[in-house]
């Protein structure tokens, strides 16, 4: 790697590892928040409107990424997540804490997303799945880092720390793509901000999760408040299509769906994200509520899905260019339909080593599947609109991810008696679903387990059945793989859009 490129690869890869620290680091301070702040009935909301202004900010500053420069738009991203983390550290109130960890999501969806674009940007398709790797390397050690260090900041410093922290790793990293990024990257192709666009996305991805965090806490579609969330959402994206078409500049050039590398991309990723964080989300929950094991246990087990999800990102995406797209993504999908099927073998006297080893398929397919994904749909745009491209897999990954957890946790209560049910659901997620959550259970009636299993087993269900529409949708892939562009120009080579 030469010495401009390393200039780029050190700022980047520093700015996402401060996104991925905090995403597995706040988790483990938070009761430790809770007992300094009080606002337990809010506790579900610290993390669920961090995934909400994440999901919301991808799409918006990627775009504008291309309309400004993407080193102008990451430095503010970074900035804004700087500051979100310092107004965090500060808090007095858990309302305080909620407006500033909106304020931090908004930079952390700009970091996630721009480190995607500038990578795609900087590295010639062929290159592309190695560096992809190498980020989603960070996200490993982050979240081998993450949770420990929570602990100790919030046992021995005290837990504003676990937010603290992010402001001089934030400056650092400031400072290095102020520096390392100077007439590397992609300074903006003029044109209007599409300010209906971005609102209409805003806003409808604003209703979902609303409407996904009643039903979550035991509202029914049936409820006015929820089901008008819900519905409201529905609407508004089809108002966003409708502005999209017209716009002259829209946030996301939808010609881009005529693409099947694009289109094959975005609709398995939806699925998959259903399947993929269901699992995380409720994981968890069977290992401590069913083999009734602690929660460090749990985290052991995850441990496996996570450390095989990093590893499987790095070492198999490097067969990308020889394997091509199709094989690749069915490959991704096939292995989390297997790791769905063991997980499906779980019962009561499963041993710990058994279940952990059971989501190394699981973790490995989700490692292919993103990796593959996210070079695709980069290999579907132009260079001019990379930045609102790169963002798309995750943006409707964390939409699949939040339908699917919300469905898979009505499935779960439908099997246990109310007053278990509300219980559980009333703890909410523990985190953001990046961040291996589980449902809190303290408190539950141990004769409920057979109950809790019966239940667990056909949210998991539902993630097979996810994971298998994943994989038959994978099979309209193109069979193209990535080469070199020697003109620099940004375009894909032609079979990728093309091939039937």
């Amino acid at each position: 790697m030469d010495r401009t490129k390393l200039l780029v690869v050190l700022p980047v890869s520093t700015a996402m590892f401060l996104g991925a620290l905090d995403a597995t680091l706040v988790g483990t301070a938070m009761p430790t928040v809770i007992a300094s702040l009080g606002g337990l009935h809010l506790y579900a909301w610290v993390f669920a409107i961090y995934t909400l202004t994440v999901t919301a900010a991808m799409p918006v500053l990627g775009r504008l990424s291309d309309l400004y420069g993407r080193r102008t738009l990451f430095l503010v991203a970074v900035g804004i997540f700087t500051a979100g983390s310092a107004l965090c550290g500060m808090a007095h109130s858990i309302l305080h804490l909620i407006i500033a960890r909106a304020i931090q999501g908004v930079g952390g969806g700009g970091i996630f997303a721009l480190s995607q674009a500038i990578f795609g940007e900087i590295f010639p398709p062929r290159e592309r799945a190695r560096m992809q790797g190498f980020l989603a390397s960070t996200w490993g050690i982050a979240s081998l880092v993450g949770p420990m260090a929570g602990g100790l900041f919030a046992d021995y410093l005290g837990w504003r720390w676990a937010f603290l922290v992010n402001v001089p790793l934030g400056v650092a990293a400031a400072v290095m793509i102020a520096r390392g990024l100077r007439g590397t990257l992609h300074a903006g192709t003029p044109g209007r901000v599409d300010y209906a666009g971005a609102a209409t996305m805003f806003t409808c991805i604003v209703a979902l999760q609303l409407g996904c965090l009643e039903l979550g806490g035991g509202r029914s579609l049936a409820d006015a408040f929820a089901g008008g969330l819900l519905l409201a959402s529905l609407l508004l994206g089809a108002g966003f299509v409708v502005v999209e078409c017209r716009s002259g500049d829209p946030m996301l050039p939808l010609s881009l769906f005529r693409s099947r590398l694009f289109s094959v991309s975005i609709a398995s990723g939806v699925l998959a994200g259903m399947a993929m964080f269901g699992a995380i989300s409720f994981l968890p929950l069977f290992v401590q509520g069913v083999l009734g094991r602690s929660a460090t246990a749990a985290g052991s087990v995850m441990m496996g899905l996570i450390l095989s999800w990093t590893s499987g990102s790095g070492f198999l995406g490097r067969y990308l260019n020889r394997l091509g797209f199709r094989r690749m993504i069915v490959g991704g999908t096939i292995l989390i339909t297997v790791g769905y099927g063991l997980v499906m073998r779980w019962g009561a006297t499963t041993p710990l080593v058994v279940a952990g080893l059971s989501l190394i398929p699981m973790g490995m397919g989700m490692g292919v599947f993103t990796i593959t994904s996210i070079v695709a749909v980069q290999a579907a745009a132009r260079r001019e609109h990379l930045g609102a491209v790169s963002s798309t897999p995750f943006f409707f990954r964390n939409i699949g991810a939040t339908v699917g957890i919300t469905i898979m946790g009505a499935i779960l209560a439908s099997h246990l008696p109310p007053d278990i049910a509300s219980h559980m659901l009333s703890a909410g997620p523990r985190g953001h679903v990046a961040e291996a959550p589980g449902l809190a259970i303290s408190g539950a009636d141990p004769s409920a387990a057979p109950l809790l299993a019966a239940g667990l087993h056909s949210a998991f269900l539902f993630g097979l059945v996810c994971s298998v529409g994943a994989f038959l949708i994978s099979l309209w892939m193109p069979n193209v793989s990535l080469t070199d562009d020697p003109a620099g120009s940004g375009e894909p080579p032609e079979p990728a859009l093309d091939v039937g």
